[in-house]
């Protein structure tokens, strides 16, 4: 039964289905939706949620990603920053993708059945990404055995390359199937939570998803006519996709992320919000830079100086700093009072925590498909060279920093403290012009980690493409910063002080304890290694530094 469970928990539950059509059938609760009322309006935006939902709120994520780690003001055994990962740490991981994968499928098939092929598509888009995200966490996983369990009790392991290739032509072909059903009579209306009904943005987000694929693989395939093929297909880099299943200041209502990292209806603090802050690799990569998100990204810290109580001692360049970083993975950090915490601007998109509660979550930027394609102009993989490269790099670079542009103009007197509700001492000064202004200027600085003119080789220019990138990633989606780095080793992010493997980061996941319990007979690299074992597509996990502590 708990393997059923596993791969088959059909989102009959995650939608409040009932299992026993012939218990108690003289009663029919007209707002429960049995098997025989259900329809696609009703499952696709269950499932909608679930993705955004697993997409940002999990703090082995942000760990993994090198966003957030430990505050100084909690204890406790941080797996992911140990290193000490253990199979049952990945359960509900693997749970969750299974569960709203099957639940996709039940939605494909009932509209094959009732010839929608935009929800045919749109359902296949959504289980590609779940997928992709399986293999890029484990490796190996069930795929054509998966979610079928009449037929299989115990599915067979698929090689990773091959479900990659086939992942990467049903994206293809949902991508042409919306293309065709563009003009086909159908409304998604409310039940579309992530593109609004809006066919083209599908399309366009069906492509993304499949160059997201192809520049995943690019390092070990040739894919140059694919990735030429479709690239102007894409989202451009100014194109975002914000999803809002219509939020309420409410618990369990609100905006995802500023619920789990920031406040709660009654604006008191998460515990995420006190546990995790941002690391030294963010913060001083934003700070040393004069990046104009630092006021974004992180709020000052409340003191200056040190933490005398339990020895921490800054450097003296950094003693009248206010926005510091936590080294990631420091057992024994700063308190919260000498440390930046979590930035409340894109926690809440700006000052009013009230309008953080309720604003969209990000299910996908052009950003990110404009720094891909940066690199595939880099690469020769599309035409253009140096000159579209630099032109995708610049124009997404400035669009990422627009998803910011209220945070980032608004005044500083209007960002309060969380401990005492003062307005917060020492923040950034917010921007004078436009963002389009403040990126020109930022990217013009005498400054080689971003000005494309600085920069005299491909090496360089990549690594400035790819860091601008995990840059973007903050605040949405740690999960493909994760895999990006790990795939391009850009930036050079070094290794948790606190882990037992002090020259590298995670490169790869144990599988979860419940499928070594009931499928153990199929489990590829049961004792994995999981700082030297990597995905096909990540060609070597190579030593770094390790983190130093204050």
């Amino acid at each position: 039964m708990k393997k059923i469970l596993i791969y088959t928990v059909a989102a009959l539950t995650a939608v409040g289905l009932s299992g026993c059509k012939e218990w108690l059938d003289v009663n029919h609760d007209p707002n429960n939706a049995t098997p025989d009322r259900l329809t696609e309006a009703i499952m696709l935006p269950a499932q909608q949620y679930a993705m955004l939902n697993n997409m940002t709120n999990s703090t082995y994520a942000w760990c993994l990603s090198h966003f957030l780690t430990k505050s100084g003001d909690f204890s406790g055994n941080y797996t992911f920053l140990s290193g000490n990962v253990m199979p049952q740490n990945l359960d509900s991981w693997w749970e969750t993708y299974y569960y709203m994968n099957w639940n996709l499928k039940t939605m494909h098939d009932l509209a094959v059945t009732n010839e929608e092929p935009v929800y045919q598509a749109i359902s296949e888009i959504l289980q590609v990404i779940n997928f992709q995200r399986m293999v890029d966490i484990w490796g190996n996983i069930p795929y054509t055995e998966a979610c079928n369990p009449d037929e299989y009790i115990n599915p067979k392991y698929d090689d990773a390359e091959t479900i990659y290739a086939d992942l990467i032509s049903r994206a293809h072909a949902a991508a042409e199937l919306l293309e065709q059903a563009e003009d086909a009579p159908v409304d998604l209306g409310s039940a579309d939570i992530i593109c609004n009904g809006d066919l083209d943005t599908w399309t366009k987000l069906a492509y993304s998803v499949e160059l997201r694929l192809l520049m995943r693989v690019s390092n070990v395939q040739d894919v140059r006519a694919q990735v030429s093929a479709i690239y102007q297909k894409c989202l451009s880099p100014e194109e975002n996709i914000d999803a809002n299943p219509g939020y309420m200041a409410e618990t369990d209502k609100m905006n995802i992320f500023f619920e789990s990292y920031g406040w709660d209806k009654n604006s008191s603090p998460s515990t995420n919000l006190r546990q995790y802050c941002p690391t030294t690799v963010l913060v001083d990569m934003l700070r040393d830079h004069n990046d104009p998100r630092l006021r974004v990204y992180a709020d000052p810290r409340e003191l200056l100086g040190n933490d005398e109580e339990i020895g921490i001692t800054y450097p003296s360049n950094l003693a009248t700093e206010r926005y510091i970083g936590i080294p990631f993975g420091q057992q024994n950090p700063p308190g919260l009072e000498y440390a930046s915490t979590t930035g409340r601007g894109i926690l809440a998109g700006g000052s009013d925590l009230a309008e953080g509660m309720v604003r969209s979550s990000t299910f996908m930027t052009g950003a990110e498909v404009g720094f891909l394609l940066a690199e595939a102009a880099l690469r020769g993989l599309i035409p253009g060279g140096d000159a579209a490269a630099r032109d995708y790099y610049e124009r997404s670079v400035t669009s990422a920093m627009k998803r910011h542009e209220a945070a980032m103009q608004e005044p500083s007197e209007n960002f309060l403290d969380w401990r005492n509700t003062s307005p917060l001492q020492g923040m950034r000064e917010p921007i004078t012009g436009t963002v389009e202004q403040e990126a020109a200027t930022y990217l013009a600085q005498n400054d080689i980690f971003m000005n494309w003119s600085r920069m005299t080789t491909n090496e360089e220019k990549l690594g400035a493409i790819c860091t601008q990138k995990w840059l973007a990633f903050m605040g949405y989606n740690p999960m493909e910063a994760w895999f990006e780095q790990r795939r391009t080793d850009m930036p050079t992010l070094p290794s948790s002080c606190w882990s037992g493997a002090p020259t590298y980061n995670i490169s790869l996941l144990p599988y979860p304890q419940t499928e070594r319990n009931l499928n153990m007979s199929n489990i590829p690299e049961a004792d994995r290694d999981i700082f030297s074992a990597t995905v096909f597509w990540d060609i070597v996990n190579p030593p770094v530094s390790r983190t130093a502590v204050y």
